[in-house]
C-alpha cells in the first residue's frame, strides 16, 4: 500500500475564516490523492470549527506562539511573561515538527513567518507560503529577501490566491523571483457546490413588504471589513429607500461599536447582526437574503464571496484586495471604490432601484462564473500536482 503523503497547514485558529473553509473543502479529495493532511494552530487549542475538521478526518494539534490570555493579575506582568514566552515558538515549532516529520508544510499563517522559513529549513523540509492577505510580511522585507536569496530558494515555494495580493507583498522582489514571479501560481479558494445548490427561497423576516430587499454580509466585526462604511451609506439611503434588511454574520471587536452605530442612525428595525454563523448554516443564511454585500477596505480573495455567487446572489462589492478578479462590473456584481461612502450610497442605490429580473440574471452569471471558474476537484487536483512536484525535487 503506498503511503500518503503528509502535509501540515500552519494556520491561526480553528474558528470560522476563509483559511480554513478552503482546507476543509479541498480535503474532500485527500483520499483521491493520496494526502494525510494536519493543522496546527498557533493561537488556540479549539475553535468553533474543531469537530468539522477532526469529521474530515484532519489531526488538529497546537503549537501556540504566545499562551493564552488569562487575565492574570498584574496584567502588565502577565503580558510581558506572553510577549517574552513567544521567543519560545521558534524551540517549540523546531521540537514539534522534528517528531512529527511530514513530507511537506503549508504556511497559511503570516505571524513570525520568519521563523518558521528559518525552522523549517534547518530541518530541511519542503514547504510552501501560501499567501492571503494584502500584509503578510510587512516588516523584516530586507530580512526575508536576504533569507530568500541564500537559503530559502531551493526549499520555498510561493503560491497565492490573487494575483493582487501577490504583487502587494512580494512586488520588491521581483528581481530575487525574476524570472519565476509571473509563473507563481494563482490558486483560487474553491467553493463546496454541492452545499449551495439552486433551491427556493424561505425569508425569514417577519412582516416583510413586498417591495423590500434583504441584504446580508458574512465576515468578522472589524475595520477591515468596512462595515462601519455600509452602515453610514445606509443611513442616508433610507431617506429614499427604507424598505431594507441588512443581516451581518459575524463577531470580532468591532461589535459594540457597530451596535451603537445601528442605534444612532436609528437603524434597529434595519439592520440586525447575527454573530458568528456556523460553518454548515452558511449555505441556509445566502438563501434567506437576496443580495451580497462585501464592503471590504482591506482583503484578500474571500471566499465567502465565492459562496454568495455560487448561491445565485448578485453582489454588491468594494474593489479591495482581489476582489476585482472575482467580480466582473456590471455583469455578475457592482464594484465600487474601495473605502468610498459616497460610491457605496450610488451603489446602494442603484442595486435596489434595479429590476428583479436584471437582478436575478445578474446573480444567475455569478453562479455560472462560480461554476466554471471556482471548481473544486480542478483546485484539489492542480495543489496536488504542485505538492507531487515540490517531492520530485
Amino acid at each position: 500500500m503506498q503511503t500518503k503523503t503528509k502535509i501540515i497547514h500552519l494556520i491561526g485558529s480553528l474558528n470560522p475564516g476563509g483559511v480554513q473553509t478552503y482546507i476543509l473543502n479541498i480535503s474532500n479529495y485527500d483520499n483521491i490523492h493520496n494526502i494525510r493532511r494536519e493543522v496546527w494552530t498557533l493561537y488556540q487549542k479549539k475553535g468553533l470549527l474543531y469537530t468539522e475538521f477532526l469529521k474530515k478526518n484532519i489531526n488538529v494539534s497546537s503549537c501556540q506562539i504566545i499562551p493564552a490570555d488569562k487575565n492574570w493579575r498584574p496584567y502588565f506582568l502577565w503580558k510581558w511573561l506572553r510577549y517574552f514566552a513567544s521567543v519560545f515558538y521558534f524551540l517549540q515549532l523546531f521540537r514539534k515538527l522534528k517528531i512529527s516529520k511530514p513530507d511537506l508544510v503549508i504556511l497559511d499563517e503570516p505571524v513570525r513567518i520568519l521563523t518558521q522559513f528559518f525552522v523549517l529549513r534547518l530541518l530541511n523540509i519542503p514547504m510552501i507560503w501560501n499567501i492571503h492577505a494584502e500584509k503578510s510580511l510587512t516588516k523584516n522585507k530586507i530580512l526575508f529577501k536576504w533569507m530568500y536569496k541564500y537559503l530559502l530558494k531551493k526549499k520555498l515555494t510561493i503560491i497565492s490566491d490573487s494575483k493582487y495580493i501577490l504583487s502587494k507583498n512580494l512586488f520588491y522582489m521581483k528581481d530575487c523571483l525574476y524570472p519565476n514571479f509571473d509563473h507563481i501560481p494563482i490558486v483560487h479558494a474553491t467553493v463546496n457546490l454541492d452545499k449551495f445548490l439552486l433551491i427556493n427561497k424561505k425569508f425569514n423576516i417577519n412582516n416583510r413588504k413586498e417591495d423590500s430587499i434583504i441584504f446580508g454580509s458574512i465576515g468578522r466585526l472589524n475595520w477591515a471589513k468596512g462595515y462601519d462604511l455600509l452602515i453610514q451609506a445606509l443611513y442616508k439611503v433610507k431617506e429614499e429607500h427604507p424598505n431594507f434588511y441588512l443581516k451581518i454574520a459575524g463577531d470580532g471587536p468591532y461589535r459594540n461599536m457597530l451596535e451603537n452605530m445601528i442605534d444612532k442612525y436609528y437603524l434597529r428595525k434595519n439592520i440586525l447582526i447575527l454573530g458568528e454563523l456556523h460553518y454548515n448554516d452558511i449555505p441556509k443564511f445566502l438563501l434567506s437574503i437576496d443580495l451580497y454585500i462585501q464592503p471590504s477596505i482591506s482583503e484578500g480573495s474571500p471566499i465567502t464571496l465565492k459562496e454568495a455567487m455560487a448561491s445565485s446572489l448578485p453582489i454588491l462589492a468594494s474593489t479591495a484586495g482581489g476582489i476585482p478578479e472575482i467580480i466582473e462590473h456590471n455583469k455578475t456584481g457592482i464594484l465600487f471604490e474601495n473605502k468610498n461612502t459616497l460610491e457605496l450610497e450610488k451603489g446602494l442605490k442603484k442595486i435596489i432601484t434595479m429590476d428583479k429580473s436584471l437582478r436575478t440574471r445578474m446573480g444567475l452569471r455569478a453562479r455560472e462564473s462560480s461554476l466554471k471558474r471556482f471548481n473544486l476537484e480542478k483546485t484539489a487536483k492542480t495543489l496536488a500536482n504542485i505538492y507531487n512536484a515540490i517531492l520530485e525535487k
